[in-house]
């Protein structure tokens, strides 16, 4: 992240409005393959059967979310994104890292992925997870789908 002066909120309702504008110009700026539509609706229902977190940037707003949802022993990310403005910043990166410090040992992340986001990519595979899978023709251009872990840690001896 740049030197900006930044906090991590835990997401709620109230965060629907900056939530659907990041959706909004990520689909209307959309340079790569992107996957299906994040309507306010969809996000809103997704606010209310999970967890989300954000990257809140000084002078900025939201700069970045990840929504998740929690199981026995794994977390599912549902929808993650990155204003187009605070793009290859580092805010991903930053808030992903923030998670992933803060999760339990014993707890797995499940996450699928456009396989032609070589940026996303290159994101989740420098944190550590590995493929696991690949769902062919998943997204709405056509695209495959990349399947993504990050494994429980091994108990300490």
């Amino acid at each position: 992240m740049t030197d900006d002066s930044a906090e991590i909120e835990v997401l709620t309702l109230r965060h629907l409005p900056e939530l659907a504008t990041i959706m909004e110009k990520v689909y209307q700026n959309a340079t790569g393959p992107i996957g299906g539509e994040w309507t306010r609706d969809l996000l809103k229902h997704e606010l209310g059967i999970g967890q989300g977190v954000g990257l809140k940037v000084d002078g900025f707003g939201l700069a970045a979310f990840v929504l998740f949802r929690l199981y026995d022993k794994h977390r599912e990310i549902t929808v993650l994104a990155t204003h187009p403005e605070r793009h290859r910043r580092g805010d991903m990166a930053f808030l992903m890292s923030y998670m992933l410090e803060r999760r339990s040992p014993s707890e797995g992340i499940w996450l699928e992925v456009h396989a032609q986001n070589n940026a996303a990519l290159a994101l989740y595979e420098s944190l550590g997870f590995q493929q696991v899978g690949r769902r062919t023709k998943y997204y709405r251009d056509g695209g495959d789908a990349v399947l993504l872990t990050l494994v429980p840690q091994p108990p300490a001896p």
